[in-house]
């Protein structure tokens, strides 16, 4: 059993250790392209928005896994700096609709491209068979972690 522990405590570090660069260099990325006046939440938030210019402030929300009252003042934000459009749907006024700006246009395309880089740099480095296992192991945690798994412990 000590061995288990041991690999989920090396998994656990390695993982730790992924998502605070990743944060880092996500924010130098933005900044070494000009991009310093947002925060990596607020770029996903954009990069949402991007993906489908007809989602409701509910759907983002839902997508993102953040409260509306969060996502609420993020987009508060992103409306103040000048990267988002809120009007209300015209069939339903209690609907919000966001729409990104050119200026968040550029910010979405940027933040594309990162992880671009970053994943087309793993995945050339990677034989076909672990290109597979990468996949299969994102696809797990992203199941895993959409159930109640830690009710277990």
């Amino acid at each position: 059993m000590k061995n288990i522990d041991n690999i989920i405590s090396n998994i656990g570090d390695l993982f730790f250790d992924f998502q605070s660069k990743l944060q880092f260099f996500e924010r130098e990325y933005l900044k070494k392209n000009g991009i310093d006046d947002l925060t990596p939440t607020e770029v996903k938030v954009l990069y949402i928005i991007g993906m489908s210019n007809t989602k409701s402030m509910t759907e983002i929300a839902d997508e993102l896994k953040i409260t509306r009252g969060t996502l609420s003042i993020t987009v508060n934000n992103l409306v103040e700096k000048g990267y988002v459009i809120r009007t209300r749907n015209k069939q339903d006024r209690r609907v919000i609709i966001l729409y990104l700006t050119k200026q968040s246009v550029e910010v979405v395309k940027h933040y594309g491209q990162f992880y671009y880089a970053l994943l087309s740099t793993l995945i050339k480095s990677l034989d076909l068979e672990k290109t597979a296992v990468v996949e299969e192991i994102l696809k797990m945690l992203n199941s895993i972690i959409e159930t109640n798994f830690y009710d277990a412990t």
